[in-house]
């Protein structure tokens, strides 16, 4: 058996319609999302519902495998896309309605020991590899001309989200403050890539960059049960340079992607949560007695 992968053909294409970074205002928690295939009833609720019904981003990769010797399957070789992430900001702030009531930052950015890292979400008793290589995100049509092969596509989605309480007791000033700033920052590399079966190093067509934004104000009024939002930037997109084909000089993220090195994104978002939530750890969480210079000056009024 003879299957070669056609390198040069590879390419990656952001096929999204529609999605937005956005913030919705539900009863019980703001929710930020990118507004395609977002629930967003899950602020209505405590605890809070799941924000992803279903993938706001997708890009689509292709690329022909040449089958040498009439073969009419690929054998064991087998293609994915694996991405790896970079916060540049993330966290969320809240403050008191005086100054004497002080603030908390929650700075998840400070808990990401890993950064970038991988972020490939596991399904639940699977592997990262599986995940990788899920044939399910799979198309293989055998063609003939103008040479013998395989003509793959695969698709690959996300919705990066997040569910933020609006009330966080600030222990050392004893008093509650009131969700004032939401700030996330992110970029994103999806890379293509190829194994000639299970046990085999992997091998980079190439990868395509995306970045999503929020930073949200939110300012109060005495007695409201939720804040308005003072939307201050929003921005989901592709990267400006495209698709970069074959394993770029001098990527830094690519031995992420090649080595699935540990631990996830996703756990360390978690990890951090905890640490905040339940541990109130520093440096993921400062407590001040005071109030930002930069705070609205309308935040509460």
């Amino acid at each position: 058996m003879a299957i070669n992968v056609d390198a040069s053909s590879a390419n990656i294409k952001w096929v999204t319609s529609g999605a937005a970074a956005a913030c919705h205002l539900g009863r019980q928690f703001a929710i930020l999302h990118c507004s395609m295939g977002a629930n967003l009833g899950a602020g209505d609720s405590m605890p809070a519902g799941k924000v992803r019904n279903a993938d706001a981003m997708q890009m689509e990769a292709s690329v022909f495998v040449e089958a040498t010797a009439n073969e009419f399957d690929m054998g064991d070789r087998e293609l994915g896309m694996v991405q790896v992430t970079d916060l540049i900001r993330y966290e969320f702030l809240y403050a008191g309605r005086l100054e004497s009531e002080g603030s908390c930052l929650m700075n998840l950015m400070a808990g990401f020991n890993a950064n970038p890292s991988l972020d490939v979400q596991r399904a639940f008793g699977g592997s990262v590899d599986d995940r990788i290589f899920d044939i399910g995100m799979q198309t293989v049509d055998r063609v003939t001309t103008p040479k013998t092969g395989f003509n793959v596509t695969l698709r690959f989605g996300d919705h990066p989200h997040n569910t933020i309480p609006y009330r966080f007791q600030n222990s050392v000033t004893r008093a509650r403050n009131f969700l004032a700033r939401a700030w996330r920052v992110q970029t994103f590399a999806v890379y293509f890539v190829t194994r000639a079966n299970k046990t085999a190093p992997l091998t980079i067509l190439g990868n395509l960059g995306w970045v999503v934004r929020w930073k949200v104000d939110f300012t109060w009024t005495s007695g409201a049960t939720k804040p308005f939002a003072v939307p201050i930037d929003s921005y989901l997109a592709p990267s400006v340079l495209g698709f970069k084909l074959g394993p770029a000089p001098g990527d830094s993220w690519s031995s992420i992607a090649l080595n699935r090195t540990l631990p996830t994104t996703n756990k360390l978002d978690d990890d951090t949560s905890r640490a905040i939530f339940d541990q109130r750890r520093a440096p993921m969480l400062v407590q001040s007695r005071g109030r930002p210079a930069d705070l609205r000056a309308d935040f509460y009024i």
